[in-house]
């Protein structure tokens, strides 16, 4: 669902608040304005297939036009006696849960046999890691690091030992291993751990010890059986490691493939949308007297377009061009904060170390203002997602592809004018499509309302943010289902508030970075209201004595004007669009006394 977006600046006379306190516009600090007259609720009942028809054609005529459009919002509902459709859409869906149960349990099955492989593969590496110590002990030996060498071989070979001891030696049998003859000589393991590859002679073991013969002997038969032991088991692990290195890799491979088959069931879940999942869809067909889902067999379709594109004000003496090709980050509203931020690497998604903190020009500078600001606040509350600097460059980047485009005369469709001002369409269009009892069918195409208004260039980055919200909103869901990142939204909050494992240098951090955003908080505020509001107040003080002194009303980078240039100039580029996509739906309805379109 859209997020509020700011409206204004309003008609002389009323209040004026700013972003984040109210909800108008300064004059001057930009525009979200919408004419009476280029607002309409249309409404057309038609054969089947025909509303469909006309939608997608619009939505390729739009582009022909000059107007990127998105998709913001669609849901769907069905109605069970409508069979045929409910089994090509809503049943689809049970499907694909299904699917994705089964891909999910491949998934969770891969991680299982991952885990078995995975612990055989660090035991039998541990255990080449000690054959390694002990010839790497060898050969600094030969190259004179004798004390060293020693050391590293006599670490190795005590770990082999041990080893030989807790899990050979003891299954030889009661009376024989070790562990179970200690209590008749209990230095006996002591001993054993003493002895090296030379010590075979029972006798001289006995003397280089300080032990009975019969212990000696004991001795020399055990470091018999352990160099044998060595002597095989090192060739074991060497096989068994390199079939458990290929087996280790192909079970990582395995859940990367796994995940990827589940990755389009879940994208493609997610899309399909039901009407009643969510509050104001619930009550939106509630109220709708006509949609009986218990006996009659009726769909509901809706989906919102958004379709912008810039317009040039005619001005005999302005420039075509007033602003740069590339300027800094900072110039284009960034701060030093957040340059520092996009300096990341590529992977903890930044720019790039070697990133120089030039961006790509936009009409108006800084692009990234108080409006956008208040404006990714809300796009954050709503789709429950943490913007990033970054996430503020794809949102410039998606104006800034068009306009590159266009400069370089690549673009098959209409060339953008150089300009901060946009005309911006709404378009929520909801389809009911019927079946009556005796079997005819029927659909109903109506937009409630059709409205053509004019943006600043700040709005329409706050949409563009929107969309790149969305987007990972969609990613963070998939992500979540495949256990790729942590619990989100409202559980998380509660978790954190039950569970607090946090150290006094992480409390006292989180407490800093608190104080920090609420200061940057006030700061925005501010700015706002510092920059319109001694303006605001002597133009309010002048205007009441009849003195309309316009320079005034001049705060920020846009046409402040509002109330002359506004209707006398700018409702008339908006009007033209307007009729444009009016005549243009009517056409193709065939509504009396319209021509066809073409």
């Amino acid at each position: 669902m859209p997020v509020k977006y700011p409206e204004g600046p309003p008609e002389y006379g009323e209040s004026i608040g700013a972003p984040g306190i109210g909800e108008e516009i300064p004059p001057g600090m930009g525009m979200n304005v919408y004419a009476p007259v280029a607002r309409s609720y249309l409404d057309f009942t038609t054969s089947i297939g025909k509303g469909s028809g006309v939608f997608f054609g619009l939505m390729f005529q739009l582009p022909k036009w000059g107007f990127d459009r998105w998709k913001v919002d669609e849901w769907i509902e069905i109605s069970p006696v409508f069979q045929q459709y409910y089994q090509l859409t809503i049943a689809q869906k049970q499907q694909m849960e299904s699917q994705i149960k089964q891909g999910l349990a491949s998934v969770a099955s891969a991680f299982s046999d991952f885990d078995l492989v995975a612990h055989d593969f660090r035991t039998y590496k541990t255990f080449l890691e000690y054959f390694t110590m002990i010839e790497k002990g060898k050969e600094m030996t030969k190259l004179g690091k004798k004390e060293e060498g020693q050391t590293l071989k006599n670490r190795g070979e005590q770990t082999l030992r041990a080893i030989f001891i807790d899990q050979v030696d003891v299954h030889t049998g009661e009376g024989i291993a070790l562990k179970l003859i200690a209590p008749r000589w209990p230095t006996i393991i002591a001993d054993f751990m003493k002895l090296d590859d030379k010590d075979l002679d029972a006798a001289k073991i006995a003397k280089k010890l300080g032990v009975s013969e019969a212990e000696g002997v004991v001795l020399k038969t055990k470091n018999v059986l352990y160099l044998s032991w060595v002597s095989d088991f090192t060739e074991v692990v060497k096989r068994r490691f390199t079939n458990l290195s290929q087996l280790y890799n192909a079970r990582l491979n395995s859940i990367t493939e796994y995940k990827k088959m589940v990755k389009p069931l879940l994208a493609r879940y997610k899309m399909i949308t039901e009407g009643l999942s969510r509050e104001e869809d619930r009550k939106f067909l509630r109220r709708l007297s006509f949609w009986r889902p218990d006996a009659q067999a009726i769909s509901t379709e809706f989906v919102r377009i958004w379709a912008w594109k810039p317009f040039g004000i005619s001005d005999k003496y302005k420039s075509t061009r007033e602003s740069f090709d590339k300027i800094t980050a900072v110039e284009a509203g960034f701060t030093k904060d957040e340059v520092k931020w996009l300096k990341r690497p590529k992977e903890q998604g930044g720019m790039g170390e070697d990133w120089n903190g030039i961006v790509s020009g936009l009409p108006a500078e800084p692009s990234i203002d108080s409006i956008v600001r208040v404006i990714a606040e809300r796009v954050e509350k709503e789709y429950k997602v943490k913007l990033t600097p970054k996430d503020l460059i794809d949102a410039r980047q998606l104006l800034l592809n068009r306009f590159e485009t266009s400069a370089r005369g690549w673009s098959s469709y209409e060339t953008w004018v150089w300009s901060p001002y946009y005309a911006f369409c709404d378009i929520p269009i909801t389809r009911p499509v019927v079946r009556l009892p005796n079997g005819q069918e029927f659909e109903n195409f109506f937009i409630d309302d059709l409205v053509v208004g004019v943006n600043t260039q700040n709005v329409i980055i706050g949409r563009c943010l929107e969309l790149v919200a969305r987007e990972k909103d969609m990613e963070n869901y998939i992500k979540q289902m495949l256990g790729e990142m942590g619990v989100s939204g409202e559980s998380l909050e509660e978790f954190s508030k039950i569970y607090e494992w946090k150290t006094e240098e992480e409390a006292k951090k989180e407490k800093e970075e608190e104080e920090e955003a609420k200061e940057k908080k006030q700061r925005l505020q501010k700015i706002l209201t510092g920059k319109a509001g001694p303006f605001l107040a002597a133009h309010k003080t002048l205007s009441n004595v009849g003195l309309d002194v316009g320079f005034i009303r001049a705060v920020g980078p846009y046409e402040f004007a509002y109330r002359d240039i506004y209707t006398k100039m700018y409702i008339r580029d908006v009007a033209s669009i307007y009729r444009g996509i009016i005549y243009y739906l009517k056409s193709n309805f065939g509504v009396p006394g319209i021509p066809s379109f073409i």
